[in-house]
């Protein structure tokens, strides 16, 4: 199948008003590694359609969201632009300070090589980590979308790194033929 068509996880995501089958994954996250801070503040890396930030406010947190294009979305604030460019000030004045939590589903425009699409792609992820570390407060949590690869382990030790506890995790609703997997970490270390 491919991803142009709706399998069980996407029209699933549809019928509970959600534009993507990533809220899902986020969700599993969650319930496993319990993630989201009731009432807390959130960063969404890569938000368009607007999945993971329509569950997070859901869950009663204050999103900013910051992609190339916004959702069409109520209770959060976007910020338009690329997160390879966007200044950490801007993100942290518009959620108004450190954050609890900051999540990452970024993804470059794949190019069908894998080893282009998997460097591109931990880029993205280095400089989520990056805006994580600069961003979260102290013992703040962090999920991050990874393409596995060659550097997909050097990545997850940065992420130890910072984290006091670190977990890679492929949720059930990730496509079978996906190479992804997700990086959790909890307990933002003291800077």
């Amino acid at each position: 199948m491919g991803y142009d068509r709706a399998d069980a996880w996407t029209r699933k995501a549809k019928a509970a008003g959600f534009p993507a089958r990533s809220v899902f994954k986020l969700e599993e996250i969650d319930q496993l590694h319990h993630v989201v801070k009731p009432g807390g503040s959130a960063i969404d890396l890569g938000c368009f359609p607007g999945s993971w930030s329509k569950w997070l406010i859901g869950r009663g947190a204050r999103v900013v969201g910051v992609d190339l294009q916004a959702p069409a979305l109520p209770g959060g604030t976007w910020l338009v632009g690329s997160v390879l460019e966007i200044e950490a000030e801007a993100l942290r004045d518009a959620a108004g300070g450190p954050v609890d939590l900051v999540v990452s589903d970024l993804a470059p425009n794949t190019s069908g090589q894998k080893y282009v699409d998997h460097v591109r792609q931990i880029a993205l992820a280095e400089r989520a980590l990056s805006l994580a570390i600069e961003l979260g407060k102290p013992g703040s949590h962090f999920v991050c979308k990874v393409f596995d690869g060659e550097d997909a382990n050097a990545f997850v030790e940065r992420v130890k790194a910072a984290y006091t506890q670190v977990k890679r995790q492929k949720p059930d609703a990730t496509r079978g033929s996906s190479v992804e997997f997700f990086v959790i970490g909890k307990g933002l270390k003291a800077k």
